[in-house]
Formats: C-alpha cells, sequence, structure tokens
C-alpha cells in the first residue's frame, strides 16, 4: 500500500446531521500543504459512518441491504465511476502492491483499456466532452455493460482492496434481489440514497485545485488517468481549508 503520507495531520471534529440526527466524528487531517487524494482517508472515514447509519435505517424499516461479500454483479458490468484524486490513489496503491500480484492487477488493467480502445469507448471517458447530454451517457454506460470487464482488484468475487475502495463502491448499497443488478439498467434494482455526495464534493475540490472542471472517469482506466494527468494530480493545496470547503459542499 502506499507509503507517501503527510508528514503530519492533526484532529478534526466534525459534526452535521445525517437522516434526520446529529452525526458527530473526529478524524486525522494532513496539516500544511497536501494533495487532494491525502485526505481520502478521512473522507472516507466520515463516509463509511455515515453508511452505516444509513443501513441501520433501512435495516429498522424493514429493508434488508442485498449486497454481500460474494456479489460481485455491480463490479462486472458498471463503469464504477471515480473522480480524479481516487483514480490517483488507486494508481499509487497498485504501484505498492508486491509482486507477483502487481503485475497480475495492472495486466488485468491493460485488458481492460484495450477493450475500451476497440469498442470505441476509451475517448469518451478519457477526453470528455463538457457538452454529453445524459442520453449520450447512458447509451456510453450500456455499451460498457455489454464489454462485462471485472474489476481488477475483484478477487473470488470480493474487493481485494476493500479499506480503500471509492466512494461509489461505499455508496452503492442496493434493497433489491441481487440477480436484478446484473442488468441494473432495464431492472428495478433499489439502490439506497446515500446521505452525502462525497464524489461530487471531491471533484469541486479538484477541479479548484486544476483550475477547470474535472470528470469521473470508470475505475480501469485509473491508471490510465494517472499517467495522463500526474502533474495536475500531484498539485497540493492548502489540506484544512480544502477539507473544510468538501464538507462543506458534502453538507448542502
Amino acid at each position: 500500500m502506499p507509503t507517501d503520507a503527510p508528514s503530519s495531520s492533526s484532529h478534526v471534529r466534525v459534526a452535521f446531521s445525517a437522516n434526520g440526527r446529529p452525526f458527530r466524528i473526529e478524524v486525522r487531517v494532513p496539516e500544511g500543504q497536501a494533495r487532494l487524494d491525502e485526505l481520502l482517508p478521512a473522507l472516507r472515514e466520515i463516509d463509511d459512518r455515515l453508511m452505516d447509519a444509513t443501513v441501520a435505517r433501512h435495516e429498522a424499516a424493514g429493508e434488508r441491504i442485498s449486497c454481500a461479500k460474494g456479489c460481485s454483479a455491480c463490479c462486472r458490468v458498471q463503469p464504477v465511476p471515480v473522480t480524479p484524486p481516487e483514480a490517483f490513489a488507486l494508481a499509487r496503491l497498485v504501484e505498492a502492491l508486491p509482486e507477483p500480484r502487481r503485475t497480475t492487477v495492472r495486466a488485468a488493467f491493460e485488458a481492460a483499456v484495450a477493450r475500451l480502445r476497440e469498442a470505441g469507448l476509451y475517448a469518451v471517458y478519457m477526453q470528455r466532452d463538457p457538452a454529453m447530454t445524459r442520453a449520450d451517457a447512458m447509451a456510453a454506460v450500456r455499451r460498457y455493460g455489454t464489454l462485462a470487464l471485472a474489476c481488477p482488484f475483484l478477487l473470488d468475487d470480493a474487493c481485494s482492496i476493500y479499506a480503500e475502495r471509492p466512494f461509489v463502491c461505499r455508496q452503492y448499497l442496493v434493497t433489491s434481489p441481487p440477480e436484478l443488478c446484473k442488468a441494473p439498467l432495464d431492472n428495478p434494482v433499489r439502490p439506497i440514497k446515500a446521505p452525502a455526495a462525497f464524489a461530487t464534493a471531491m471533484l469541486q475540490a479538484a477541479g479548484q485545485v486544476v483550475g477547470q472542471p474535472q470528470y469521473t472517469v470508470p475505475l480501469v482506466l485509473a491508471l490510465e488517468y494517472a499517467r495522463e494527468h500526474r502533474a495536475a494530480l500531484e498539485r497540493t493545496c492548502e489540506a484544512r481549508g480544502a477539507f473544510e470547503r468538501i464538507m462543506q459542499d458534502v453538507r448542502t
């Protein structure tokens, strides 16, 4: 796993309302200058707590969450959108994997990239057109689903990077039968409503750091994206201020 963590950090108390109830948690946030991906551990911890509370509320109402270890349909048919800082974190994670696991995972990413190029979807996601309509985006998702590109981190139908999985993986939980997830656009899949839009807030923060709008990319393109945009992804910002802005955006 990545080892170049910020040299210093401090505790920050976060308080807001989730599902109509007060929510408080203390996390460690980098001090001074930091990359946005270095804020991810704190943001993930908050997201996990919020999702735990949301799941508990659904279960108290008699709604069972269908997602469980071994259920990997969403890891095989969906683009799994990740923000640029998350893509960089995943690339750094792969760089730190021991051999032969690193080579195996890289090969899976390369195979997925090749399939996307063959299908004409590589440029759609890597060279995002700001004018893309929702209909165009949904058409691309349908085409993506036909490729059945398994997440490179999927191992024996389970996530091998569970603690460091992206926001969308943390928040995408359903109460509908698991078998419906094999064709989510054509079946009445019932995802629960996430209590906070962490990915959207991170995109806004990344846009402020880079100076232009940022977009998500499918997880299988994370290494490609990190390679092409490494200079921008390595830019730093005042960590505490960025964290506070993200949390403000999450609350609104």
